[in-house]
This record gives structure tokens, C-alpha cells and sequence, in this order.
């Protein structure tokens, strides 16, 4: 089961205003969290008890409180509304001054059908069974009524911003209850989603994508009210996903070194929520469709409340595990690849960034990656195979994927790094078009990391040999100031002309010349540690490389200062 995605408590179709449109989102969050001290108390349930049945028929009429929000902050308005439609889980209810202006009844009948039978992507059912089938329980908390109201009036645009449609936790409480909060508000004592008519088109299919997404919300303020807003969100944009029409995936790509479990109001975070979710959806919930439900439904929060739904529903990976194979999920996309794990199957996903790419050797960089993110480093294939070394301060999740050509099925490796690793990487064949290294950082703190990759023949300790070319280096470690390092080549054929040293960028900082090589074809030379210039390097790895023939020779060395 699966579909797409849109935005929070108020979506919004422009992204203008941004400022006061995310201060207004954050706003209905609170006044979600507000109404916690009221939810499920003894006077709800004597008020529910105590009311008599309802059951609305097309023509009856109520007075409903909403939102003007053409102003911000918005403006509490009352609007006589008619019932237009009844179905198995709905009312439609639609403000009377908006009636055959900018909505009629033929509009009534394409909305309907998407609410109670079908969605974008399943006759299964409806939007609003859906979302109750994979979220869980709509809340009845005071009218009685198991059916939601849905109510479509003029919502207003502000500063060229025009809304989709919202949730206001306002309507879980009393009039009075809604008085007492900060700011007071008003209530209409019913599970109501409130949707636009007019500027914009009511019978657009991604409104009712909206709704979904908003009915979420509805779900979870019943489930757990205390939910962080990125699991929340998420899960409010995985019902736009199973709907059949999500958000587009940007931002996100461009930038996935964005903690995943930060959340900070930009279009990128929905995004990021959106994937997260639905990855975890696909690959998961499939011990009966239960899992997203009962995270949801978890009283611990963020990634507590879901690590203890992955031990109660039986799954064996663990969050941190979960969360590595999602990241290269998010580059790889690719169903042939270990029976779909890093696969999105409803959704198409763009190229991620690679914070480095490097087509030369020897290459190296620095960097440092978000708690719950992830770099992304490219590699093109070189003249020989790739030794990777890579230092951390912390532990990552390394992912190693080189991408098929022609029909050949791409590879993943994964490794845990712990400090300094050093390996040399999957060769990278003709049959391959270059390599992926995913650096997802699985945990709370902030990880920086340097790495240097250097082409090695084949390799041994400190030894690089060819047939029977040899050259290593000793010491190594070298430490500057108490000896000199020495460079030894012993070959059956011709001697380089020269020993070159870089850096981890690639950069030579010195020459050493072979000039009067035995006659056995050895030769050896040393080096105090200082460049072209006479300064004492730095502490760090370096490279050695020496040409023979058509054949370079190179490999690395750490400095010690």
C-alpha cells in the first residue's frame, strides 16, 4: 500500500509569505498540544454520552466557525452551511454563500466518490478508509457521530498564498474548553476538515490528497497528541502517497545532509519525512499492515516510539540499520538490487547530490555530516582498483554501490566504521559505470570525517608490486623530526626517472629524483618530510607515486609530526 504526498495542518499551494504562513503552522501545533488537557476527560465522555444521536441528511443546515485567512493572524468568521452529501464515512457540508458560485452539485458528485470508494490509485476504498486503515481510528470526542463533517467554504488567500484545507484541533473541545486556551478560539464540537471552494478548484484531485493528508493529523492528535512534528508530518504526507499524487521530491536531493529527525518548517523537510515513511511502509508494514498504525498510536515519541514499534511488531533490523539502508535506497531507487531493499515502488525518485566526485587518484577530501544525514561521495573509475581509507569520530554506516550499465545489476556493500577503516573497494569493471559511497551518519551527533583514496596494482603491507616491480616505503607511520622515511624500487626492467608525493587533495608537495639507480635496477632514496619550499608538512596521509613504463605505481603513507 503506498501513494503520495503535500504539506502541514494548513497547506498551502504558494509558497509566499513563507514567514507568517510557518508561523501559522506552528500555531495549529500548538493549539493541537493544547487541547491534550481536555482529550478523552470524564466531561467529554458524559457530553457524548448525554447527546442525542445525529445523523445529518442532505438540506439540513448548521452555523459553522472557521478561519478568514485572508488575514494573519486569521479571523474567527460564522457561515451558515447546508449538508449536499452523506456517505458511509462523511458529511459534505458546504457554505451557503458559496452554493452554485463557486461550488454545485456536479462538483459534489466528483468529490464524493473520492472520499467513500476510490482513490487516485485503488478502488479498494475511499481516502478516509484509507487513512483509518493505515493510521488508525478517526476520534469520536464529543458529537457522537463516527462520520467526519467536511466543509468547503471560501477559505481566503493571504499575500498572494491561497489554502488547500486544514485541521483545527479547536473542534475536539468544548465552546468553553476552546475559551479557556491561548489564544481563545471557537469550536463547532465535531470532527470537521475544513477545504477550500474557492480561488481555488474544489474537484482537483490533489484537494482530496490534502485532505487525506489532513485527516492524518485528525488520527494522530487521537493517537499520540505529543508526536514530534517530523513523524507526524510524515506520516501525514505517507497519506498523500498512498492517495496517489505526492509532492514533488526537491530540495531534499540537493541537500541530504538534513537530519531526518530535525525539523525546521522548510519544503525540504517534508520531503525528507515523505521518503522516510514511505520507504519504511514498503519495505515493513506488512505483518498485517499494522506497523505505521501502531507508531502512531505509540505513546514514546520520534525515534523511540518508532524502535519500539520495530521490536513489537518483530522486526529484526534495527532503526539505526533501517536508516543506513534507506540512504542508499534514496540514490540506488533500484528494484533488481537485493529484492527490492533500495527500491521506492510508488514512487520516482530524482538524482541525489554528491558532495564530492572525483575521476583522478590519488583524491581525498573532509567534511562533516548532520546526526540522522547523510554525504554522498562519487567515484569514476581510475587505472586500477580503489583503496579507500576513512577516519570518523564517530560510528557511520558506510554503503558501498557501484551502478550497472547495459543490463548489469548494480551491488551494494555495507560496512560499519569505527575510527580509521582501510579496504580496498569492489572493482570497478567495465560492466560499471562508477561508484557510490553513501556516508550516512546513524546517530545523534554530529560526525566529521576526512577519507583519501588511492589506486592501488595490488597490495600488501606498505608494498605496491607488479610482476616483479616493487616499491614500498619505511617507515610507516612516518614521524618528523626523529628519522627519515626511505623509498626503496627494485626492478628487473627500467627504474623511474622520478618518486612524486601529494596530499589527500591531490596536490604534489615534493619531487624526489632518481639519479643514480644500481646496476641491479635498485634503487632507494630518503626524505626529511619538508615540500618544495623547505616547511615541514603536516600531520595526515599522504601518497607516493613513481611511473614505470605505461604502469603508475602508488600508495600511502601517514605523516606524524
Amino acid at each position: 500500500m503506498k501513494k503520495l504526498l503535500i504539506v502541514v495542518f494548513v497547506l498551502v499551494s504558494v509558497l509566499l509569505s513563507a514567514d507568517r504562513i510557518e508561523e501559522f503552522k506552528e500555531f495549529q501545533r500548538d493549539i493541537s498540544r493544547q487541547t491534550g488537557q481536555f482529550q478523552g476527560s470524564a466531561l467529554h465522555e458524559q457530553i457524548k454520552a448525554n447527546r442525542e444521536s445525529r445523523e445529518y441528511v442532505v438540506g439540513d443546515t448548521e452555523i459553522y466557525w472557521a478561519w478568514d485567512l485572508s488575514v494573519m493572524p486569521p479571523l474567527w468568521i460564522q457561515t451558515p452551511a447546508t449538508c449536499r452529501a452523506v456517505g458511509d464515512h462523511c458529511y459534505i457540508f458546504v457554505a451557503d454563500d458559496q452554493w452554485n458560485l463557486h461550488m454545485d452539485q456536479t462538483d459534489i458528485d466528483i468529490i464524493l466518490p473520492y472520499l467513500e470508494d476510490y482513490t487516485m490509485i485503488s478502488t479498494e476504498w475511499g481516502a478516509i478508509e484509507m487513512d483509518e486503515t493505515l493510521f488508525g481510528p478517526i476520534p469520536d470526542e464529543l458529537d457522537g457521530d463516527p462520520k467526519i463533517i467536511v466543509y468547503y467554504s471560501e477559505l481566503g488567500s493571504f499575500m498572494g498564498t491561497s489554502f488547500d484545507g486544514y485541521f483545527s484541533a479547536y473542534n475536539q473541545v468544548t465552546e468553553a474548553q476552546a475559551q479557556q486556551m491561548n489564544p481563545p478560539g471557537h469550536s463547532n464540537e465535531c470532527e470537521m476538515i475544513y477545504m477550500t471552494c474557492f480561488p481555488l478548484n474544489p474537484t482537483d484531485p490533489i484537494r482530496i490528497s490534502v485532505l487525506a493528508h489532513e485527516l492524518e493529523h485528525m488520527i494522530h492528535w487521537l493517537g499520540d497528541i505529543n508526536e514530534d512534528t517530523w513523524v507526524d508530518e510524515g506520516c501525514a504526507e505517507l497519506a498523500m502517497v498512498y492517495f496517489g499524487l505526492p509532492d514533488p521530491i526537491v530540495n531534499f536531493p540537493t541537500n541530504p545532509d538534513n537530519p531526518l529527525n530535525v525539523w525546521n518548517q522548510e519544503f525540504a523537510d517534508y520531503v525528507k519525512v515523505m521518503l522516510y515513511f514511505t520507504y519504511l511502509e514498503e519495505q515493513y508494514d506488512t505483518v498485517g499492515d499494522s506497523l505505521i498504525k501502531d507508531i502512531v498510536s505509540e505513546p514514546l515519541n520520534s525515534i523511540s516510539g518508532i524502535t519500539n514499534q520495530l521490536i513489537a511488531n518483530s522486526i529484526s533490523q534495527s532503526f539505526e540499520d533501517i536508516f543506513v539502508d534507506w540512504t542508499i535506497a534514496n540514490f540506488l531507487d533500484d528494484p533488481e538490487v537485493e529484492n527490492g531493499l533500495y527500491y521506492y515502488e510508488n514512487l520516482t525518485l530524482p538524482n541525489f547530490h554528491a558532495v564530492y566526485t572525483h575521476s583522478s587518484y590519488p583524491a581525498g577530501n573532509s567534511g562533516t555530516i548532520n546526526g540522522w544525514a547523510t554525504d554522498y561521495i562519487r567515484l569514476y573509475p581510475g587505472d586500477g582498483n580503489l583503496e579507500l581509507t576513512l577516519t570518523t569520530n564517530f560510528p557511520i554506516g558506510l554503503g558501498v554501490m557501484r551502478l550497472g550499465v547495459d543490463g548489469v545489476t548494480s551491488t551494494v556493500d555495507k560496512f560499519t566504521i569505527n575510527g580509521t577503516w582501510t579496504g580496498v573497494l569492489p572493482e570497478l569493471t567495465e560492466d560499471y559505470s562508477q561508484m557510490i559511497l553513501s556516508f550516512a551518519n546513524n546517530g545523534y551527533s554530529s560526525v566529521s570525517y576526512s577519507y583519501s583514496i588511492v589506486e592501488v596494482i595490488t597490495s600488501g603491507e606498505n608494498i605496491l608490486a607488479s610482476n616483479d616491480i616493487s616499491i614500498s616505503c619505511y617507515p610507516n607511520p612516518f614521524y618528523i623530526g626523529s628519522n627519515q622515511i626511505s623509498f626503496s624500487i627494485n626492478s628487473s626492467q627500467m627504474l623511474p626517472e622520478k618518486i612524486e608525493i601529494f596530499n589527500v587533495k591531490g596536490q604534489k608537495v615534493k619531487e624526489l629524483l632518481i639519479v643514480s639507480p644500481s646496476p641491479d635496477h635498485s634503487f632507494s632514496v630518503t626524505w626529511d618530510g619538508k615540500d618544495e619550499n623547505g616547511r615541514i608538512i603536516g600531520n595526515g596521509v599522504y601518497f607516493y607515486k613513481a611511473k614505470i613504463g605505461e604502469k603508475e605505481f602508488r600508495n600511502k603513507f601517514i605523516v606524524v609530526r
